[in-house]
């Protein structure tokens, strides 16, 4: 839905525009949304790295969940017929790469949480082997060999639970919320 600045809005309209937060690219031809590498139409094409990096860098800036990514290009480049097959382009491409996010944020964390309970179940171990005090040497061969491992298993499976996942998770929200924005096309 494009609003023309003679359209009168309703109250309830005015409303949803305030809680949309906007996101404005000015564009010189939709190609400048896709890479120049890939000839494909615009329905299979890959999306530029440059275009998703401004994306991501104007949007970072926004608190609200709401966003409307306006695409602004010249009258005469303007296809509607196009706009349609890009929009849903980059809804598909949000959603895909929101969706192998994800999947790599719960195997990071399902990693952690596993490196981390071996890291326990290990110094449990060499404490009871402490516990014992042993005499001969294949023992406490043992304990000198299961001190570090547990603290280490431990160490990284709580890096990999806390901090390992923390740009990923940035990444996750960015593309759930471009998951859920209205792409709109304008002219300038």
């Amino acid at each position: 839905m494009i609003i023309n600045k003679t359209e009168d809005i309703n109250s309830t309209a005015k409303q949803s525009l305030l809680e949309l937060a906007e996101v404005s690219i000015l564009l010189d031809s939709y190609d400048d949304i896709f890479s120049d590498f890939d000839p494909s139409a615009y329905s299979e094409r890959t999306l530029s790295d440059d275009f998703i990096f401004q994306v991501k860098k104007i949007s970072g800036n926004i608190s609200r969940s709401k966003l409307s990514l306006k695409l602004l290009l010249p009258a005469n480049m303007r296809n509607e017929a196009d706009e349609k097959a890009i929009a849903k382009r980059l809804h598909s491409y949000f959603k895909n790469v929101h969706q192998v996010l994800e999947s790599e944020v719960k195997k990071t964390k399902s990693k952690g949480l596993l490196l981390t309970s071996i890291g326990i179940a290990i110094m449990i171990a060499a404490s009871y082997i402490s516990f014992m005090k042993p005499e001969k040497y294949p023992v406490h061969f043992l304990l000198v060999l299961f001190e570090p491992a547990g603290w280490f298993l431990l160490w990284t499976g709580l890096d990999l639970l806390v901090f390992s996942s923390k740009e990923t998770i940035k990444d996750l929200d960015f593309y759930l919320r471009m998951t859920k924005s209205e792409i709109k096309f304008y002219t300038y």
